[in-house]
């Protein structure tokens, strides 16, 4: 059908579902908050050509970095400015850039939003992470003939059938991507069906091994336990990132486990990481509900044998906790959120565990369950038998977190062929 009629179609019901708020943009354009004068395109100026890079929020911010650090040492004369859809991601970004570059907020995909933005950036290329498909961006960088390369890209299976109902639309766009770098195979092959054969599409591997730290040292691990109250015999389960629901089910599996026979003189510790801020509260008050006595992280608590529990109520902290852990639940796995990132406590040598819904992090979750390092439940009932039986065998429990950091160590190296292939999309 070609790109016209696609766009088309999308400007206008993007336009029409724009105009109720059309006078409120343009006073924001005007005096509004800087987020929105952002948000319709009054982006920081840059001197081109600039390297405009899209992650969307906190996780895809610090994932980028390794590749951020790369583009910079291979194209030092490009300024760098990174967008992202929410202020924490933004926060984020500006931190990790520091004096050398910019962070904005993400341009509504409104063509006069994107048109400005890139007209104030200056972009020499833009690189967008995983499955951000701006139909906009993506055209108007067509037309400039601003190469776009879409990193650390994935498609899911869950979500490809809606994108191919939208091929007219997406097929076209991805066709004229200077380069997808996809996490793995799979991906690959979902994309090449949207973007057909002759798209530049090639398996560079997750950037997010490249980020994931290794083993903290003995001595290391062995401070930060006692400053939060854990002592050496002590075997630490971090819940992390844990969604609506997800905190019950911990609970019930690891108060199942320790009342094992084998097992229920055993000293164990409680880390809860909740991934919203906002739930914080609510997570104190279903450990009050249960009568458990818990620290707070954000108070600076400590455990104990009366407080077995730590609340860890605060942001940006969560790989200190899965450092001082022995084994790790990965949340919004139980519940239907789709799952977050295994590869963060499987690089420290934890072993995992993760539910059934991982769709957000599917080749993550497929490495690990094939390397070892991994066991997948469906129910709190199927959790406990897990950590019953790596809390009654620390050797497999040991093997397992093993397993999990070498799977994490092997899938390094996709910065460096993201980068190598980037260069070779520019000469070509």
């Amino acid at each position: 059908m070609g790109l016209l009629p696609g766009l088309a179609l999308y400007n206008i019901l993007s336009t029409m579902a724009a105009l109720p708020a059309l006078p409120f943009l343009l006073a924001a354009c005007l005096t509004g908050s800087a987020k929105w004068r952002e948000r319709c395109g009054q982006t920081p100026r840059l001197r081109g050509p600039a390297v405009w890079v899209h992650a969307a929020s906190v996780g895809e911010v610090m994932m980028i970095r390794p590749l951020l650090a790369e583009i910079r040492s291979r194209w030092p004369d490009k300024p760098v400015a990174l967008s992202t859809m929410t202020g924490t991601g933004r926060e984020a970004a500006r931190l990790v850039l520091g004096e050398s570059g910019r962070a904005f907020f993400f341009p509504l995909d409104l063509w006069w939003a994107q048109l400005r933005a890139l007209g104030r950036i200056k972009p020499g290329m833009v690189l967008v992470c995983e499955t951000e498909l701006w139909p906009n961006l993506m055209w108007l960088c067509g037309l400039k003939g601003i190469p776009l390369f879409l990193v650390n890209a994935r498609l899911s299976e869950r979500s490809l059938p809606w994108y191919r109902a939208l091929r007219f639309l997406f097929g076209p766009l991805l066709a004229r991507a200077a380069l997808i770098a996809c996490q793995s195979q799979a991906d690959a092959d979902r994309f090449r069906s949207l973007a057909g054969v002759n798209a530049n599409i090639m398996v560079a591997g997750n950037l997010k091994h490249d980020v994931m730290a290794g083993p903290p040292a003995k001595e290391g691990k062995s401070v930060l336990r006692e400053a939060l109250g854990i002592a050496s015999d002590d075997l630490v389960l971090v819940a992390g990132s844990t969604r609506e629901g997800e905190e019950e089910a911990v609970l019930e599996a690891w108060q199942g486990a320790l009342g094992k026979s084998k097992i229920k003189n055993q000293k164990s510790k409680l880390i809860i990481a909740p991934r919203h801020p906002d739930r914080f509260v609510k997570v104190a008050g279903i450990l009050k509900e249960n009568g458990l006595e818990f620290a707070r992280r954000s108070l600076k608590d400590k455990l104990s044998e009366a407080r077995r529990i730590m609340l860890w109520d605060t942001l940006g902290e969560l790989t200190t906790a899965y450092a001082a852990g022995d084994m790790a639940f990965v949340g919004g796995s139980l519940a239907p959120v789709g799952g977050h990132n295994p590869l963060e406590p499987a690089g420290l040598g934890l072993p995992v565990i993760f539910g059934p819904h991982m769709f957000n992090a599917a080749e993550s979750a497929r490495c690990l369950l094939e390397g070892g390092g991994a066991a997948q439940v469906g129910s709190a009932e199927e959790l406990r038998t897990v950590l019953t039986g790596w809390m009654e065998d620390h050797g497999s429990r040991r093997d397992a977190g093993n397993r999990a950091r070498q799977a994490v160590e092997s899938g390094r190296g996709a910065v460096r062929k993201t980068a190598e292939a980037m260069e070779r999309a520019l000469r070509a």
